[in-house]
Parts: C-alpha cells; structure tokens; sequence
C-alpha cells in the first residue's frame, strides 16, 4: 500500500475537505485529488463522495481510515523509542554521487546534525556503481544515487524525487539557445562522462531511444564539475542535471541547447541494503524532507 497517499487520505478525512488538506499538507488540490484517486485504485475501493463543498467517507473510507489511524499513530510512538535509539557518538556513512551531495542532500544532513549534534557524518563520493558496492561491502549504511534503472538485485532502492537534465553549451556555440532535434545534436562532439557514470548511461538511452546515432566523444571526464568547466572554457556539449547549471546559465558562462519533443529526466534514489535498516531516524526523516516538497 502507498502510505504517502494513505497519510493524506487521513489528513482529507480529518480536515473533511480536499482544500483544506491540501493547504495544511503544502501541496495542490490536484494533487491531493490524485492521490486519494490511485489509493482507490489500488485498494479497488471507492473511499469518499461529495457532500456539498466538502467530502464524505463511504463505509469502505471509514474503515481505511481507522486503520490508517491506528498505523500512523503506532508510527508516532514508534519514532519517538527511535529518537532515544540514536545514540551518542553513533556514526552515519553515506556514499552518494556527485549530483545528491552537491545539490540536493546538505541542508537536510545540516538540519539533522543541530537536531542530533553527536551524530557523526561521513561521506564518501563516487559514481553509481561505486556508491552499490560500499552498500553491499557493509562500507556505507544509506547509498544516494542518481539514475534511470534500479540497480543491485540485493539493494532496495526507494524513489525520492525526480531530477530534470539539459545539454548546454558555452554561449557561443551555434546550438547555444536554439531549439533542435536530437538528429542535429547526434552530429555536434560531446563530452562523456566515465563509463559507469549513470550520466554516461542516460545519453546513451535519450539516443539510442529515439534510434539516432550516439554523438562523436569529443572527450571523456570523470567528473562533473570538470565537464562543465571544459564547456565554461568553450569546447563541447555535455548533459547535465539542470540544476547544475541554473547559475551558470544565469550568468551566461553556460547556454542550455533545448531537444524537441524529448524531456531528460532520472531519478534520486536512497539505497539500502535489503532486509536490514540501519538508523531508522535518519531514513525517516530524510523521506518526510523529500516528501514536503512534491
């Protein structure tokens, strides 16, 4: 069953209103309405019905509601024995890829370390395959990756967020801001990333998806700050996760190149291994951080 969307059921059936529990919950009415929509399909179940401005549970809605209730409170006292669990000195290894520590996992490792300042962090940082075997090896507890496929059959991988990708180019290159097909940009030299890079896997995907040939490497970095430093020098394309580039592209080191018809998108994962779930306060936490923000 998808909590996520039982939690909000639960909020609709409190507050008696989609409008009201949107606005309590941050998110949009559209949204909450389809949420409560997939938890009916899914349970095969009609769950509310309209009742002037407001909603009204059916029978089958009453019951999932009660037991959502019970669930979510069980949850509260639950995390409550967790948060006296995390111990003092108690270390958290993390292996993320380049694109969750630099711009997405900060803040929340900063706001849980003033919650819980005797915690200690530790990070290390590699591609996505490396990332699974610190997981694997008992090397690292969470793993933070970036990518298309699920990877390791003996990791669970749960979706956090979805992360938005752009080819960009220095500004005076002759795709720089100009809208082409993936046909055009196959004939331009690219700048790959290192095999094993899930980045590296996505061009190749977005390519051969759409049956045109792979652009020429024109060169192959590990890493990528240092491909967007070779582009911000003028030379190449490279795909990379937009928000990357956002300040580049404002300030007009970088140009984005726009692909008709063809949205490049991946998604961030948290892995761990299965079966086993170390510092339950810590994964919860992040889960509610990334679920504040759809």
């Amino acid at each position: 069953m998808n909590l996520h969307a039982l939690r909000i059921f639960t909020k609709v059936a409190d507050l008696g209103s989609i409008t009201a529990a949107a606005n309590e919950l941050r998110l949009s009415q559209p949204a909450v309405t389809i949420q409560i929509r997939n938890l009916e399909k899914e349970l095969g179940l009609q769950l509310t019905k309209s009742k002037g401005r407001g909603i009204q549970l059916t029978e089958d809605g009453q019951f999932v509601y009660e037991q959502g209730l019970r669930l979510f409170h069980l949850e509260a006292q639950i995390e409550d024995k967790l948060t006296l669990f995390v111990a003092k000195d108690e270390k958290i290894q993390i292996a993320t890829s380049y694109i969750p520590i630099n711009y997405v996992l900060p803040e929340y490792i900063a706001n849980f370390k003033l919650m819980y300042p005797d915690v200690e962090f530790v990070v290390s940082l590699g591609n996505v395959k490396s990332v699974e075997e610190k997981i694997r090896n008992y090397e690292a507890d969470f793993g933070f990756v970036v990518q298309s496929n699920i990877g390791h059959e003996d990791l669970t991988f749960e979706k956090l967020m979805e992360v938005e990708f752009a080819f960009v180019a220095h500004p005076s290159h002759p795709l720089a801001n100009q809208i082409v097909s993936l046909s055009e940009l196959s004939q331009e030299e690219l700048i790959y990333r290192e095999k094993g890079s899930s980045t590296r896997d996505l061009v190749e995907a977005v390519f051969y998806a759409q049956n045109c040939p792979l652009p020429k490497i024109g060169l192959q970095m590990q890493g990528l700050f240092e491909s967007l430093k070779v582009v911000e020098a003028g030379y190449g394309i490279v795909l990379a996760p937009f928000l990357s580039v956002t300040d580049s592209i404002e300030t007009n080191k970088l140009a984005r190149i726009f692909i008709k018809n063809v949205e490049i998108k991946q998604s961030l994962f948290i892995c761990t291994r299965k079966s086993e779930l170390t510092n339950p306060t810590f994964v919860r936490y992040i889960k509610e951080q990334f679920e504040s923000r759809q």
